[in-house]
Formats: C-alpha cells, structure tokens, sequence
C-alpha cells in the first residue's frame, strides 16, 4: 500500500514537486545559518498585537514615593553662605476693616439714641429741662472789645465732665448769656451735652446720631435752639433742644453715593452764617455745601447748594461778619481762597502755605474771619519735611503749628502777615 505522502506526490504536477524541493532546500539552508526557527514560530510573532505610538508602553514609570522637596535658603532662615539668619519677628494680622453703615435718614428719638450711663428717661428728663428755660432766646450781640486777665482762671474740680467715652473731634459752646451748655462729638458718632450749672441733676447725657467720627458742631446764633453735627458718615443732623422730651436728631443733609456705594465726608459746619442764614459744610471732595437749616428741616434737598471750591479735602470755612456773601475756604493743599458767593465766582487767592524746604502744601485746618472782616486768621498744621530736628528747631522758635492772621484790604483785597 501506498502511503498518503506518496499518494499526494505522485498526484502533483512536476512544477509542484520542484518548488517544494526548493523550499526544502531552502529551509536546509536557513538551519545551516543557525536559524532554527521554523515558519510557524514567526508567523505567531507577526500576529502578535503591535504597540501604539503614544501608548503606556512609551510612558515613563513613575517612582513608587515621591522624594521631599528641598527648601530654599530663604525658607530654611539662611543667608547665601548658608549661616543661620536671626528669627524675623511675629506680624499680627491685622483685623479687617469693618465699614461702619450710615445710620437711616429718618428723625431718631433722641431719648431713644442715648447711649453709655445715660437712660432714655434721663435723657427725655435732661431735654424736657432745657426745653423750659430760655434755650431759644437769641444772644445779646457781644462787645466788640473784651478784655480779660487769663491769669486769673483756675479750673475746679467740678468744672470737669466726661461728655463722650472716645476722643473728641468737635466741641461747641451755646451762645446763650444765662445758659452755659457745652457739646462734644467723638470719634465712633456719639454727642455728649453738659449743663454746667445743672448741679447734680443729670448734668450729662450722651447720644449717638452719627456712625462715624462728629467732625463739626455749632450752635448757630441766629439759630439758638438747633445743635447742628456734621459727621465723616456724610450727614448733617439738628437736634431742637427746645422741643422737650421728644426732641429728635433730624437729618437735614446726606451726602449722595456714588454706585459703589461710597460717599464724601463732611470735616466742618462754618462758624457763622451766610447772607441768608445758611451754614457752609466742608465736604472730602473739595465741595462746599450752602445748607439753610430752615428751608430743610427734613433734609427733602430744599434750601441747598454745593459748589466746587478745591480740588482736595475742605477744612474749614467762614463767612464774613461784615460782608456776609463773601466766604473764606481753606484745605488740605493749603491754599486759602475768598469767594463771592452773590457772583458765584471767586473773589481772591488769599494764601498758599508751603514747606520751606520742598515747597509741598502745608494742611490749613482751620480759619476764622475777625467781626469787622478786616482780618482772618489761619492755623498750619505741623511742618515735618526738615525732619524731627527741624521740626524741633522751628517749635522752639515758636513757629510750629502757630496761628497767623492776615490784613485785608478789601478794596483790592491786598493782604499782609500779621505774625
């Protein structure tokens, strides 16, 4: 019998029978090179699956713990040799600043407001007393010389009294000749009043209207029985020390807000009316604002004028006794100026104060006309550019922050130094 093999080779053509000689030979020849793989062996490598370009096998393997990271010289308290740096001190942090709101616009209860040792029935029991006396009678016009021997004033014991429990912005006197009443403003919004002569019977009691510092106060003499306030809370108020126990701070004017809510502060009420009887209130944008305290008792805009005076803070401002549309501004860029409020225009460029040395604005915090507007005076605030030294110096001369007083000429308004 004949095998398979020789059944299938005797079936093949003669080219069959030679190409498999050749493969034959061919595979002898492979193994005669050293390669002893056969064709089955390479065809599994060929199917095995190829890797993509990118894959995991392109990867980097990551370190099984990640090594500790080395601290800069700065961090590890080493100067660049390596030496140890002293231990810089502990800064606190500081606490947020906390913007105080401003306190609503309606009339608040002045019993109702008292604030610190004082009750709300003290305070209606101390506002009902000077409602009875003569609180809303006018001042005798003063003598324009008044002569008195400052030697002779001694300060007793009882002629002290705690108005306000923080420091004092603002303090005022009334003008009254039988009534010595005396009020403060702090530093957080409260007012404290004293009636000096009061005795033991509730001589004190305290308020608080205002939510940021009382910047100015007045008692205005055509207005006896108003006390004004002006606060960096941008409101003006009055309290009718008049109306009894049920006196009310009312609120006269408000400063507006810009969109995001800020406002100007108010630093001062001038210390006498204008032509028409309206008070000026110093703004932080250099405005000034004519407020008639009788044509806006509610604080419904009437009766008010704001007018651009300087480019900074206003400090102060006064209205001239004997001329009075003309009004004298001062601020913080030191420039005093006289304006002529019946021409709304200004009048004269009465001061520029300046440092000696770099020539910088010098603050003016303050200005008074004298009553026959012939003369105003002006305070300078401290000159440190020289330094503590030069400061020194010119205090022991007598020269730091000093009162002056300038002479007018009204007739071309041509001023001098008095010293």
């Amino acid at each position: 019998k004949c095998s398979s093999a020789q059944r299938m080779s005797t079936s093949l053509s003669a080219y069959e029978q030679e190409r498999l000689k050749n493969i034959a030979a061919n595979k002898a020849a492979l193994v005669a090179l050293g390669i002893e793989q056969d064709v089955a062996s390479i065809r599994t490598l060929k199917t095995q699956a190829r890797t993509v370009k990118g894959s995991a096998i392109n990867k980097k393997k990551k370190a099984s713990s990640v090594p500790p990271r080395t601290k800069s010289l700065r961090q590890q308290n080493l100067d660049t040799d390596g030496n140890a740096m002293p231990d810089k001190p502990v800064v606190a942090t500081p606490d947020p600043v906390v913007r105080q709101p401003r306190k609503p616009s309606v009339p608040l209860d002045a019993a109702k407001v008292s604030t610190g040792a004082t009750s709300a029935e003290e305070a209606a029991t101390f506002l009902a007393r000077l409602g009875e006396g003569s609180i809303r009678e006018a001042p005798a016009p003063a003598s324009r010389k008044t002569k008195m021997d400052l030697s002779s004033l001694a300060v007793a014991e009882d002629d002290i009294a705690k108005l306000v429990p923080e420091r004092i912005f603002s303090l005022a006197v009334h003008p009254s000749p039988t009534k010595l009443l005396v009020a403060a403003g702090d530093t957080w919004g409260r007012v404290g009043l004293w009636d000096v002569l009061a005795g033991d019977e509730t001589p004190v009691v305290t308020f608080e209207p205002h939510s940021r510092p009382v910047a100015g106060m007045r008692f205005a003499a055509h207005l006896p029985h108003l006390l004004l306030s002006c606060s960096h809370d941008g409101a003006v108020r009055a309290l009718d020390l008049g109306g009894g126990g049920s006196s009310a701070f009312v609120e006269l004017y408000r400063a507006p807000e810009d969109p995001d809510g800020d406002y100007a502060m108010l630093h001062a009420l001038s210390r006498t009316a204008g032509e028409g009887g309206a008070l000026a209130v110093c703004r932080t944008d250099g405005l000034v604002t004519l407020l008639d305290p009788r044509a806006a008792p509610g604080g419904g805009g009437t009766g008010v004028h704001t007018q651009r005076v300087h480019e900074k803070k206003v400090f102060s401002a006064d209205f001239s006794a004997a001329k009075p549309h003309l009004l004298a501004t001062a601020g913080s860029d030191g420039e005093c100026h006289l304006w002529d409020l019946k021409r709304r225009h200004k009048t004269a460029h009465l001061l520029k104060a300046s440092t000696a040395g770099s020539g910088a604005p010098v603050a003016l915090p303050a200005i008074a006309f004298s009553r026959g507007g012939d003369m105003l005076a002006y305070a300078r605030s401290d000159d440190w550019s020289g330094g503590a030294a030069a400061y020194e110096a010119t205090r022991g001369a007598g020269h730091a922050n000093d009162v002056r007083i300038l002479l007018l000429d009204p007739s071309g308004w041509e001023k001098r130094e008095a010293g």
